[in-house]
C-alpha cells in the first residue's frame, strides 16, 4: 500500500507539472533559485545605454538618434571593441525627415573596424523590414539578429530562442538571434545547427526542441557594468580615447534603451519584484546581454534528466510516507520540516551546479504523497483501534472497553454495584483431562476446552452477561444493571435462566454453577505496569462456595437466598437446604431451579400374599 502510494504520488507529481497552473509554479521556484543566489561576475561585456540621462542630454525623438548611434559606434571600434551591436529596431527609414540619418549609421555600420551586430523584429514584413537602409546594410554583411524574445506562459523571460527554424530552401540561413549572432562575431566563428543540435566554436550548444536556452541571468537589473549613452558620446566629441578604451577595449558593446522611467523594452524576469515597480523589469538589452554571457561563458543551466526527476519525486514520497506513518505526530512535523529543508537547499545546490530539479515539483509529489498517507495512516489507525477495542473486549470485558472508548484513560478505579455473580465449573474435569491427554494429546484437550468455553461464553453473551475471566475450567461471569440491554433488577433473572441452560446445554462435560447477589466492588486492580478488570467482595466469594457445594447436594445449580428472592417469583425455584458456609455465621438456604430437580420415583406396591 505505502509503495502504491508513492508511485501515485509521484506519477500525479509529474502529471500536474504539464498544466499550466503548476508549469508556473516550477518557473516561480526556478525564479527564487536565481533569487537567493544573487548577482555573477560577468566580463568583457558593457552596456551603452540610452538611458533617462541621455533621454535628457539629446532633445531630438529618439526614433532621429541615427546620428547619436554612428557616432557611438565610431568611438567604440576606435576604442577597441571587440563587437558592437545595436539593440534598436529600426521601423521606418526617416530620410523624408532628416536626410542622410539613414546613409550615415549604414556607413558607420559598414566602416567599422569592429563587427556592428544590428537588430531587427522577426515576423514584421520583409518588405518593410528590408526597405530601411540600415537592415539591408546589415543584412547584406551578414550583421542582422533578430531582437524577438521568448516567452514563457506567464509573460516572464527565462529562456532564449537561440535561431530560427530551417526552411526547406537550403539558401535560406536561419537569423540567429541577437545574443547569439553577438556570440558568434566575438569568437570569430559561426555557430552550426544540424540535426536539431548547436555547436559554436566546435562545443555544443544544449538547446531544448524549440531550439532554446535557459538564460543564466549575471543578476538583477544593473548587473552589468554600464554607460549612458550621452557621456559616451561626450567623451568621444571630447577626443577623451583613453577613457573610452577603458570602458569598451576587448569587450563586447551592446548599445540599446535603458531608461528607468518608462516602460518601453522593459520585461519581467526571474529577478523581478512586484514591490520594486518597474525598475525591477529588466531591459531588452540586458537580456540580451545575458544570453551572451551564458553562451560565452558556457554558464549553461539544464533540466535534470527525466530519470534523476523521477527518482527525486520517488525518494521525496519515500521519506514522506515514512515519517507520516511512521512517526507520531509531534516528531512527524519536525521530520516533516527536516525534509522540506533538505528539498530547498537540495534543488538549490542543483542550481548552482546548473541542473534544475523543479522545487515546486518536489512539493506537490510530498504533498500528493502526504494526503495518501494520512488516508492510509487513519484507515490502518481505525482497524488497529477496532482490533485492540476487541482484544479489550474480549480479555477483560465490554464494559471496561466501553469504559476506556468514554473517559479514554485507564485508571486503577473503582465502584460498588448490586451485581449478581454466577460461577460455573466442570464437574471431574482433572480426572477426564488426565484420561485424554494419555490417549490424545494435550492439543486434543485444548481443542475440546475451547469448543466447551465458546458454547458456554454465547450463552452468557446472549443473557447480557460480562465474562471477567477463566479460572482453569471455570468461568466467573458478572450480571449487572450497567449490562446492555439491562432493565433495572433484572440482573439475577437473566443470571439463573444463563446457569441453567448452560448445566443442560448438551456437553461432553457435566456443569455446576453458583450464583449469588449482592454488592461487589467492580473495577481496575493491580499497578500502573500490569493491572486487571475484576469484581471483589463476599459476593463474588459466596457464588464460589455454592457452586462448590453442588458436588455434596448432587445438584448442578446452587442460588442464594439473596438471589431467590431477586428473582421476583419469575423463576420457580426450590428450597434444599440451610447449610452452614466458611465465613458465615449463620447457615445460608440453598435453593435451586425446579426444572433442575428430578422428580421423586413412586414408592413401589406391596403385594400381600
Amino acid at each position: 500500500m505505502c509503495a502504491g502510494i508513492v508511485l501515485a504520488s509521484a506519477a500525479a507529481a509529474r502529471a500536474l507539472s504539464s498544466f499550466r497552473f503548476f508549469e508556473v509554479l516550477d518557473h516561480k521556484g526556478q525564479d527564487l533559485h536565481f533569487v537567493v543566489r544573487g548577482a555573477q561576475p560577468t566580463r568583457n561585456i558593457v552596456l551603452v545605454t540610452a538611458d533617462d540621462k541621455a533621454l535628457r542630454e539629446f532633445s531630438e525623438l529618439r526614433m532621429f538618434w541615427h546620428m547619436y548611434y554612428a557616432q557611438a559606434i565610431k568611438a567604440a571600434s576606435e576604442g577597441g571593441a571587440k563587437v558592437i551591436a545595436l539593440d534598436v529596431a529600426f521601423g521606418v527609414p526617416v530620410d523624408k525627415w532628416e536626410p542622410d540619418y539613414d546613409r550615415t549609421l549604414g556607413e558607420a555600420v559598414a566602416s567599422s573596424a569592429a563587427p556592428v551586430v544590428c537588430g531587427f523584429v522577426a515576423g514584421l514584413d520583409s518588405t518593410q523590414n528590408g526597405a530601411i537602409p540600415i537592415n539591408m546594410f546589415s543584412a547584406a554583411m551578414g550583421l542582422s539578429a533578430f531582437v524577438n524574445l521568448s516567452a514563457d506562459p506567464d509573460d516572464f523571460i527565462r529562456r532564449q530562442e537561440l535561431i530560427e527554424a530551417p526552411s526547406k530552401d537550403p539558401a535560406d540561413m536561419p537569423h540567429r538571434s541577437m545574443g547569439l549572432k553577438i556570440a558568434e562575431k566575438y569568437l570569430g566563428t559561426d555557430a552550426v545547427y544540424q540535426d536539431g543540435s548547436l555547436s559554436l566554436a566546435g562545443k555544443p550548444i544544449p538547446i531544448g526542441s524549440d531550439r532554446s536556452i535557459i538564460i543564466n541571468f549575471a543578476g538583477p537589473p544593473g548587473s552589468f557594468p554600464r554607460v549612458s549613452l550621452a557621456d559616451f558620446i561626450a567623451a568621444a566629441r571630447a577626443g577623451n580615447k583613453q577613457q573610452i578604451r577603458d570602458w569598451v577595449a576587448g569587450k563586447a558593446v551592446l548599445i540599446g534603451p535603458y531608461s528607468d522611467t518608462t516602460l518601453e523594452d522593459r520585461s519581467d524576469t526571474p529577478f523581478y519584484s512586484a514591490l520594486g515597480g518597474q525598475r525591477w523589469t529588466t531591459p531588452g538589452v540586458e537580456i540580451h546581454a545575458s544570453t551572451l554571457r551564458t553562451i560565452l561563458q558556457r554558464d549553461f543551466i539544464l533540466p535534470v534528466p527525466e530519470w534523476v526527476r523521477f527518482a527525486a519525486l520517488l525518494a521525496v514520497g519515500i521519506a514522506t510516507i515514512g515519517i507520516a506513518t511512521g512517526l507520531a505526530t509531534g516528531p512527524a512535523i519536525a521530520w516533516g520540516f527536516v525534509e522540506l529543508l533538505v528539498m530547498l537547499v537540495g534543488t538549490h545546490l542543483l542550481f548552482l551546479a546548473g541542473r534544475i530539479l523543479y522545487t515546486w515539483e518536489l512539493l506537490a509529489g510530498a504533498t500528493i504523497c502526504l494526503i495518501g498517507s494520512i488516508i492510509y495512516r487513519f484507515s490502518t489507525a481505525e482497524k488497529r483501534r477496532d482490533l485492540f477495542r476487541k482484544a479489550v473486549s474480549l480479555f477483560v470485558g465490554k464494559q471496561l472497553a466501553g469504559s476506556i472508548d468514554t473517559t479514554e484513560d485507564i485508571a486503577l478505579t473503582g465502584q460498588r454495584l448490586n451485581v449478581t455473580i454466577l460461577f460455573t465449573d466442570i464437574r471431574g474435569f482433572t480426572a477426564f483431562s488426565e484420561k485424554l491427554c494419555d490417549e490424545q494429546g494435550p492439543e486434543a484437550l485444548v481443542k475440546l476446552l475451547n469448543e466447551y468455553m465458546s458454547q458456554m461464553v454465547a450463552i452468557i453473551v446472549r443473557y447480557g452477561g460480562q465474562v471477567n475471566k477463566f479460572i482453569g475450567d471455570g468461568i466467573l461471569a458478572i450480571f449487572s444493571d450497567d449490562d446492555e440491554g439491562a432493565v433495572a433488577g433484572d440482573h439475577a433473572i437473566r443470571a439463573v435462566r444463563c446457569a441453567t441452560e448452560m448445566v443442560t446445554a448438551p456437553s461432553q462435560f457435566s456443569t455446576g454453577s453458583g450464583i449469588h447477589t449482592g454488592i461487589a466492588i467492580v473495577g481496575n486492580i493491580g499497578s500502573a505496569d500490569k493491572m486487571e478488570y475484576t469484581v471483589l467482595g463476599d459476593t463474588v466469594n459466596l457464588a464460589s462456595r455454592l457452586e462448590s457445594l453442588n458436588k455434596e447436594h448432587h445438584t448442578k445449580l446452587l442460588m442464594s437466598e439473596a438471589t431467590q428472592v431477586a428473582l421476583q417469583n419469575q423463576v420457580e425455584t426450590v428450597h434444599l437446604a440451610a447449610v452452614p458456609v466458611r465465613g458465615k455465621t449463620a447457615p445460608i438456604n440453598l435453593f435451586t431451579v425446579a426444572s433442575l430437580v428430578a422428580p421423586a420415583e413412586p414408592a413401589k406396591a406391596v403385594v400381600n400374599a
